[in-house]
């Protein structure tokens, strides 16, 4: 239930401004008001400021100008102990629950009961209880994080700063990585918590945040508020404009299957096995035909980055392998793969796609510089490798002051899209396309996909492996589910409905033996339950 609008917000910000040492205008005359009792979202693209509101309503930064208040009086932070102190809790995007750890353990950690000198566990494990009990958060104390799913490790995020006197909440992406039933549970916690009169602030930059689960919304573009309002008479069209400061162009669409086609890339029997033997791919097996996009939903941590590695060349299969056109192109490294026309988009552009201390030119010709034009008997070509990168930068929109721009300095949608550039200018026959649009905003994700799609109509093959399921729906021809290392679900695009999807995604329902083939059986509805 949304709050009184004329009691005292739980939490105002007025005329928040802030400007870093090195000039950088960060956020300017921010207002924003959270009040007890409802599910508020701040909402924008990537570099609009909502992470530096977030920091500052949480003491990690300090406001240049303006004021925040708790309850009507001055909120003045000095770090995050002394927001802890006021009753504000912060539950990170990325979960960071020690694995080895009961769910009690992480829960009370640093604030650990003690007798006799010594933590008294069991004493941990009854307060643990009774607090999931009191905030309807189900979690067993006793269970091992690493055990747990993604959904049930960020309820005990939650549990975490509840146990510590949180009463509001903020959350950072939260459904970024969950399976639809684990989004369901997720809000239906969250909105049970505003009813027992928290205030809980959603950082995040999808429609769906503020169209299907919160009171109200506050948009911020280019650090300043753009728009605000009940999410009740919201408009998707309009948020879009708020967000964006344009009309968005048609998404782009999935096609029909074409009967009959041939496959251009088969993969089958992948294997991949751990370090102590444990399987990470199970006999995987796949057709892709040429102009068309496979997708492949999941969960993350379900096998989706050893598929990857192995089709990139970066991982040599145990068992199985893949082709192009029935040329073999797995297990012999990464040149060999590149040779056969693959390429990849990492999934960690940071760690796997870029160097960010190197410029935009050296980064996009790092798939091609010992070819030719860039390259002439052993000697990089300065100017054609400067005329590639204005290229790259033109043709893929990219903002940049030019190619000698350091690309770490660029935003993570404009760091994407010249990672995206490179691999799609080596004209591939095959991509490996891994989260593309991961912490994008909507309008670079937008057009991100439209090149995926573009390439696909070119006659290429794609394989989009993605933990946004809108995103997989939107692009795959057809889609295969990934459980543990193993197919558990095959559908054709347009057919799949996130709710057949999300059943088999968290292990619910599973087809055994299943395989993505060209002439492989689609998943019935409903499956074999687990």
């Amino acid at each position: 239930m949304q709050g009184n609008r004329l009691e005292t917000p739980r939490l105002e910000l007025r005329g928040i401004r802030k400007r870093y040492d090195n000039g950088v205008l960060a956020n300017d005359d921010v207002g924003l008001a959270l009040r007890s009792g409802e599910i508020h979202a701040l909402v924008g693209e990537n570099g609009a400021g909502k992470s530096t509101v977030m920091k500052m309503i949480y003491g990690l930064e300090r406001p240049s100008a303006g004021e925040m208040l708790l309850d009507g009086r001055p909120l003045r932070l000095r770090g995050p102990r002394d927001a802890i102190a006021a009753g504000i809790g912060l539950v990170p995007q990325h979960v960071q629950l020690v694995p080895s750890f009961s769910v009690a353990q992480n829960v009370v950690l640093g604030c650990e009961p003690m007798r006799a000198g010594l933590v008294d566990m069991d004493e941990a494990a009854r307060r643990v209880r009774a607090a999931a009990l009191r905030f309807g958060l189900e979690i067993d104390p006793l269970a091992r994080a690493a055990g747990l799913s993604l959904g049930e490790q960020q309820r005990v995020e939650i549990l975490k700063t509840l146990y510590r006197g949180a009463s509001v909440l903020l959350l950072d992406e939260p459904g970024a990585v969950l399976a639809p039933a684990e989004s369901r549970a997720l809000f239906a916690s969250l909105r049970a918590l505003a009813e027992q009169g928290h205030a809980v602030l959603l950082i995040t930059h999808k429609l769906s945040d503020v169209l299907d689960v919160s009171d109200s919304y506050t948009v911020l573009r280019g650090g300043r508020v753009t728009g605000r309002g009940s999410a009740r008479e919201a408009d998707a069209a309009e948020l879009t404009r708020m967000i964006v400061g344009r009309a968005m162009a048609p998404a782009p669409s999935a096609r029909a299957g074409r009967p009959g086609a041939a496959p251009l890339v088969s993969a089958r029997e992948l294997g991949l096995l751990r370090p102590d033997g444990a399987p990470r791919l199970r006999d995987v097996s796949f057709d892709i035909a040429a102009g068309e996009i496979l997708g492949i939903a999941g969960v993350e941590g379900n096998g989706q980055d050893a598929l990857a590695g192995v089709l990139a060349g970066l991982l040599a299969p145990d068992r199985g392998g893949a082709s192009i056109g029935g040329r073999a192109f797995t297990g012999a490294g990464v040149r060999a793969a590149r040779a056969g026309g693959v390429a990849a988009i990492p999934e960690d552009r940071l760690r796997d796609g870029a160097a960010p201390e190197l410029s935009i030119a050296d980064n996009a010709i790092a798939a091609a510089y010992h070819r030719a034009p860039l390259s002439r008997f052993g000697w990089l070509d300065a100017g054609a490798v400067r005329a590639m990168a204005r290229r790259l930068i033109q043709r893929y929109g990219v903002a940049a002051q030019g190619p000698e721009q350091a690309i770490g300095s660029l935003s993570g949608g404009n760091m994407q899209k010249v990672v995206m550039g490179r691999e799609l200018e080596s004209r591939p026959r095959f991509l490996v396309a891994s989260q593309p649009t991961r912490g994008v905003d909507i309008g670079a994700a937008r057009e991100l996909r439209r090149q995926l799609a573009e390439l696909r109509d070119g006659g290429a093959a794609v394989l989009l492996i993605s933990a946004d399921l809108d995103e997989v729906l939107e692009l795959s021809d057809r889609i295969a589910v990934l459980f543990q290392g193993r197919i558990v679900g095959h559908f054709r695009g347009g057919e799949a409905g996130a709710e057949e999807l999300g059943a088999r995604m968290t292990g619910a329902r599973r087809d055994e033996g299943a395989a993505a083939m060209l002439d492989s059986p689609f998943s019935a509805r409903g499956g074999v339950q687990a």
